[in-house]
């Protein structure tokens, strides 16, 4: 958990040792399809009782794996976003959506470029067409989402002229021409409404007269986004910031000093400070810091809130890099070194 590797050493894991496993299965119990994605599985057996002897077998397999199980209900069952049903002595399949489905996507009168709308009608048919065994499902599907776009204010019209280039790309027969492909330009510009649509087409004109074996692609991108106005991520405290190159300055004297560390600010400064960072109580033997012997000497009293943040990086050699730049470009007077490494050029 927490490495991007965990869940692809967890699948590799699993499909050596499920393959063992169903091997070395019981063949009074052992199912007759099995299929699995990642942590979900479909399994289906010759008769009810065998699924609670299958899933204790598979639990005393490893100690650490456990797994659970679920069964149909009405003839009908969902795996991963498929919805699979029993009807005449063989399984159909059709899109799945959870009870908590609400129905709303992107509304038509959202401040948007049209094409996001427009590929929106269409990938919602692709997922339709991929996932429905049959056409009868399929039309069913079909009326669901023209309910489901009516009701986002989509207008009649493009919905239908949508369904209608869909269905032709799929059953419509093309005459193939081959040409040399175009080269792909990709230019992206800030949507501002009707005046970006009206540029579009002017893009399009001048690109097809002077740059005909050139395909210019548009993106538009809304300045306006939540990311904006609102922050995602929860800002990092002082205190825990870490490969970072930090300032020291006296609050009586205004005697600088200049430091890097790879761990928390909190507990570098308090290393130099002489406190503990879990209750602030004096260090019996503190490290060694120019930073304590100045202010030792000197009497003088500081805390944390000396200390500042001047620069970052989270590769050890670079932040050295920068240390001593800094350093020799300040020449700090508690830096009794002349640079954390050597600088030169050549």
């Amino acid at each position: 958990m927490g490495s991007p590797l965990g869940p692809t050493l967890a699948n590799a894991f699993l499909c050596h040792y499920e393959k063992i496993w169903l091997d070395m299965c019981p063949i009074e119990f052992k199912p007759v399809v099995y299929r699995r994605y990642v942590d979900d599985i479909f399994v289906l057996f010759s008769s009810p009782e065998h699924l609670e002897l299958f899933k204790n077998y598979m639990n005393s397999r490893h100690t650490s794996m456990k797994f659970t199980s679920e069964i149909e209900q009405s003839d009908c069952f969902s795996f991963l976003d498929i919805k699979i049903s029993r009807e005449n002595n063989s399984f159909l399949t059709s899109v799945y959506r959870k009870p908590t489905f609400s129905g709303v996507f992107t509304h038509y009168n959202s401040f948007i470029d049209d094409s996001y709308k427009k590929s929106l009608i269409f990938t919602l048919l692709f997922r339709c067409y991929s996932l429905c065994s049959n056409y009868e499902k399929l039309h069913a599907e079909i009326e669901f989402l023209r309910d489901i776009f009516k009701r986002n204010s989509y207008p009649s019209n493009i919905v239908e002229n949508a369904i209608s280039i869909f269905l032709k790309q799929l059953y419509v027969p093309k005459k193939v021409v081959l040409t040399v492909p175009k080269k792909e330009l990709l230019l992206i510009l800030p949507f501002m409404g009707n005046l970006s649509i009206s540029l579009r087409k002017q893009i399009h004109s001048c690109f097809g007269q002077i740059l005909p074996p050139c395909k210019i692609l548009l993106i538009f991108k809304s300045t306006n986004r939540l990311s904006t106005i609102f922050s995602f991520k929860d800002t990092i405290p002082k205190a825990l910031c870490c490969n970072l190159v930090y300032k020291f300055t006296c609050g009586d004297c205004n005697v600088p000093h200049h430091g890097k560390t790879e761990r928390h600010l909190k507990v570098r400064a308090c290393e130099h400070l002489g406190i503990t960072p879990m209750n602030g109580k004096r260090v019996v033997n503190p490290r060694p810091s120019a930073v304590n012997d100045h202010l030792l000497n000197s009497n003088h009293q500081c805390d944390f809130s000396n200390f500042s943040i001047i620069a970052n990086d989270n590769n050890s050699f670079r932040l050295l890099c920068k240390e001593s730049i800094l350093i020799a470009k300040d020449d700090p007077y508690l830096n009794k070194q002349i640079a954390s490494m050597p600088l030169s050029l050549f």
